[in-house]
């Protein structure tokens, strides 16, 4: 895959840090570990705030509501201005923009295509307390509205050696398109080799599903459709793991057994009533899983 030169990184502009102003928010430090050169690097810190209440239908505040509006736009153009500041002393070309703007994931799609970004990092906040790890709607909308590849952050830091943990269905059974394998598994490659972790492969092939199946038939297909996937990877065969499971616990397995650190799975767009939903595993893996998720879109 190509070095990853352009990466848009959503901020909380409702944060301000001032409590720690040398703080670097987990979205920024995620994403600077993923780029490339820094004097080849582009960052787009992206705000998108709104308040009900100094909207121009809202008449209480009357004519200063405009001057309000300004005021509270220009705080979170501040807050995105102290971390471009220390960027662009690394070396980075950073560009701050902050938008006015409600549904957030809208802009965000919409900017990411305009710019044509290599990456999105947005981050998550899980419902904790609970044994699914649900995203908010908000993040739901734009994992199914931004064509972009996406990096879905939660609260807490890689491992020293992280690990990447790359989805693959080499027999296409739910109607991937077959670059897709290809390209999630030269992003986990490329990921992991850019935070110094290790990569692991997951497929599942259900053979216990299939009960008129010869014994063993279905394992030997589809490990010689994945022998066929690797065969320009040379991974080692510690890295690569058949699971006879539903391909949602074989990736959940996976990662618990692996404590895999970023959990790297393709993303199918397909119109219905011109809505963009994603395919039923990815769909449900991204609604339990507790690892950050990297997700692809087809080439």
């Amino acid at each position: 895959m190509p070095p990853i030169k352009s990466i848009l990184i959503v901020l909380d502009v409702y944060n301000d840090f001032r409590d720690d102003p040398a703080h670097q928010p987990l979205e920024i430090k995620k994403a600077l570990a993923l780029a490339g050169d820094p004097a080849a690097t582009t960052l787009y810190l992206v705000g998108c705030g709104f308040e009900e209440y100094l909207h121009e239908s809202y008449t209480d505040f009357g004519t200063d509501a405009p001057a309000k509006r300004r005021q509270f736009i220009e705080r979170m153009a501040q807050r995105l201005e102290r971390f471009a500041i220390t960027l662009k002393l690394e070396g980075y070309t950073v560009d701050c923009r902050v938008h006015w703007t409600f549904p957030r994931y809208e802009q965000i799609a919409k900017e990411a295509q305009a710019l044509n970004v290599d990456l999105v990092v947005q981050h998550v906040n899980a419902q904790k307390g609970h044994e699914r790890h649900n995203l908010s709607h908000d993040s739901w909308q734009l994992v199914k509205n931004c064509q972009k590849s996406l990096l879905l952050i939660k609260d807490h830091e890689w491992q020293s050696e992280p690990v990447v943990l790359a989805a693959v269905d080499p027999l296409h059974s739910h109607h991937k398109p077959k670059g897709l394998d290809h390209a999630i598994l030269s992003t986990a490659i490329d990921a992991s080799a850019a935070i110094g972790g290790q990569l692991k492969v997951v497929h599942a092939y259900s053979e216990s599903a299939l009960s008129l199946s010869v014994t063993g038939a279905v394992r030997e297909a589809h490990t010689k459709a994945m022998d066929t996937l690797l065969t320009d990877f040379h991974l080692a065969e510690s890295a690569v793991h058949l699971v006879d499971d539903t391909p949602v616990n074989a990736i959940l397995k996976c990662r618990d057994a692996l404590h895999a650190d970023i959990i790297c799975i393709g993303a199918l767009s397909r119109s219905r009533l011109k809505e963009a939903i994603i395919g039923n595993t990815a769909e449900r893996v991204l609604d339990y899983v507790k690892s950050d998720l990297y997700i692809i879109r087809p080439g």
